[in-house]
């Protein structure tokens, strides 16, 4: 019996002691490695990079004078640097041409100088603006994500310049032969005659500049460990009145984007 537990103790010793050996085996081990996986660990603060994307953009724009709007299709594109302040923070300062597009409808009945609604006469009115501004957006990015793909979220001020536009459309009127002899207008002596009467578009005067906010949700997939292609879908909410003429006031609405492109880590 004595035999049996003495044996007993000692391989039950023995084991304790194999067990306290691996601990401390591990301990060291791990000791000894963590300065190694901490030297893997890449800080992203510091970096820059730079990039070129592009897109396009349906916009619109909310006016007082002209009850319908239609969405057109623009686009914009334009080179861009970044500076990380953090491992996930990072600022961004651009340049864009930015092309915009809209169409303002109204139609409706003609009301005389006397106050006479034409019963079958109408006007017909169709304005389509292409417009074009130099675009000047700083950004604030929150990205986090792995050397593959990472996510973002992107909020940007913008500023920006009008530099010009092209204006198309017609202005139709029809006057029936019911309601001529009730209109008399001085300044359209025509419209007393029946029929339809075709004027050029009413030329509108653009605003000389444009400030507003982006947000963008988007995605960075790196091809190669420097190299990577972006894509980003988001939306613009626009301060400035579009029209030269402060008391007509109009807002550019509808701004959604998709925007593509390719960002390059300097280093």
């Amino acid at each position: 019996m004595n035999r049996t537990s003495d044996k007993k103790n000692f391989m039950l010793s023995k084991l304790v002691k194999t067990h306290c050996y691996i601990f401390l085996i591990s301990i060291v081990l791990f000791n000894f490695q963590q300065p190694l996986i901490a030297q893997d660990v890449i800080s992203n603060k510091g970096t820059i990079n730079v990039g070129f994307e592009g897109g396009v953009q349906f916009t619109a724009v909310d006016d007082p004078y002209m009850p319908v709007s239609d969405a057109g299709v623009g686009y914009s594109l334009g080179p861009y640097i970044e500076y990380f302040l953090s491992d996930m923070v990072k600022i961004r300062a651009g340049i864009n041409f930015d092309n915009r597009a809209f169409e303002l409808k109204d139609m409706g009945n003609i009301v005389g100088d006397s106050g006479y609604v034409g019963q079958s006469s109408y006007y017909d009115i169709l304005e389509k603006y292409k417009v074009n501004y130099l675009t000047i957006p700083l950004s604030i990015i929150y990205i986090k994500g792995s050397d593959k793909f990472k996510f973002f979220i992107q909020g940007t001020l913008y500023y920006s310049l009008f530099l010009n536009a092209k204006q198309t459309g017609y202005t139709n009127v029809y006057i029936s032969e019911e309601d001529a002899w009730h209109f008399n207008f001085e300044d359209f002596p025509e419209l007393s005659t029946p029929g339809l009467h075709e004027y050029p578009p009413i030329k509108q005067t653009f605003n000389t500049s444009d400030i507003g906010i982006n947000v963008f949700l988007g995605g960075v997939f790196f091809i190669k460990s420097n190299i990577g292609i972006t894509l980003s879908p988001g939306f613009t909410y626009s301060f400035g009145n579009v029209w030269e003429y402060p008391e007509r006031k109009a807002n550019w609405s509808r701004l959604y984007k998709i925007n593509a492109g390719i960002i390059y880590k300097l280093k």
